[in-house]
């Protein structure tokens, strides 16, 4: 493997020196995202994050396994990428009585979610110019509901085959990463430095990836064979590697709109090696793990957006044709209704079956 990453560098180094001016248009561009983009939104919140981390918000001894965890979803899902990496590295290791490494991985592929600033803002206004918001709320609906669905999923079947720690695994850890702080030990005077320096370290590692890989995308969109592909293949492909340049191509390409917006949410949910990239510099992660996790969190995002197009997009059902047509397209409709139903409930259940685990314990 050591042999192929070799080979595999030196190839980049051969194509950067042979297409050196698209490789400097890639970096210009990619300083110009994190100036413009990541850094004024992503900044405040690791901020933010440092802060909370040394006041023991994070500790999950002192508030519970799944409710610490669906905690952590719910920020990661407001701040955006990769803010689920910046939380989960507080936590303490599996010595700790904490995550192990593959639930760590699990949770941070989970956890590093879109913004809806960035589902709304620049896919559905800017990248996609939708007149209407209903298919940026489609694809807000159906990356959330994908991953909270997978997140109550693995933690229910980690919990069910004795891989996680119960409550009092976390009581028992001799020696926490983290303990609850009173207002006497601490104050926000005297954790805002430390998570300052922090937070422009973090800043510091996005911005080299941000730039290395949007350079790097910018020089594969030279090569002949993939500027030869036609959607979807090439917007995949870019959109693997890079997420923000492939829903540039998805919104540009001639696919019919549905076919797009399920594309996109894939795309979206996937997040490119870029995005698995900035989650690693700030929390390893194993990679195996946390791709196969985010290839499943895209399956089911654009499965969930194209079954639910129909609800969301007024005329994707067609009012004209024969009545045979009619009946297969409303009898569609229903099985869509059906399996939103289906979701609703599944998620509904599981929050009972972990409410009155709380409960009772």
């Amino acid at each position: 493997m050591r042999r192929f990453y070799i080979v595999l560098l030196i190839g980049f180094l051969f194509l950067f020196a042979l297409f050196g001016d698209a490789s400097m248009r890639g970096a210009v561009r990619g300083l110009e995202l994190f100036a413009h983009g990541v850094f004024p939104a992503l900044f405040p919140f690791s901020v933010c994050i440092g802060c909370l981390k040394r006041l023991g918000f994070f500790d999950m001894r002192e508030s519970g396994g799944f409710f610490a965890l669906l905690r952590l979803f719910f920020l990661g899902a407001l701040a955006g990428n990769p803010t689920g990496s910046m939380m989960l590295a507080t936590i303490g290791s599996e010595s700790e009585g904490r995550l192990s490494a593959a639930e760590r991985s699990v949770y941070t592929a989970l956890f590093n979610l879109a913004s809806p600033v960035f589902i709304i803002g620049t896919v559905g206004s800017r990248l996609f110019a939708f007149r209407s918001q209903l298919p940026a709320l489609l694809l807000l609906m159906s990356h959330y509901i994908s991953a909270l669905l997978l997140f109550s999923l693995c933690y229910v079947v980690k919990h069910s085959v004795g891989k996680v720690r119960r409550a009092e695994a976390y009581a028992r850890a001799s020696t926490p990463q983290i303990r609850s702080l009173s207002s006497q030990d601490v104050s926000l005077i005297s954790v805002f430095p430390s998570a300052l320096l922090q937070s422009i370290t973090t800043m510091l590692k996005l911005c080299g990836t941000i730039v290395f890989f949007v350079s790097l995308t910018e020089l594969f969109m030279r090569l002949p064979l993939l500027s030869s592909l036609q959607a979807p293949i090439r917007p995949l492909a870019v959109g693997m590697l890079e997420m923000t340049n492939g829903l540039s191509l998805i919104a540009s390409s001639s696919l019919d709109l549905r076919s797009s917006l399920s594309l996109a949410c894939f795309i979206m949910s996937f997040g490119g090696i870029c995005i698995f990239m900035q989650a690693n510099a700030v929390s390893p992660v194993r990679a195996g793990v946390y791709i196969a996790v985010k290839l499943a969190h895209g399956f089911f995002a654009a499965l969930i957006c194209f079954l639910a197009f129909p609800l969301f997009i007024s005329g994707s059902v067609s009012v004209m044709g024969s009545g045979s047509e009619r009946l297969l397209e409303r009898t569609l409709t229903t099985l869509q209704i059906a399996l939103l139903c289906f979701i609703s409930s599944a998620s509904a259940a599981l929050s009972a079956i972990f409410i009155s685990k709380r409960t009772r314990a």
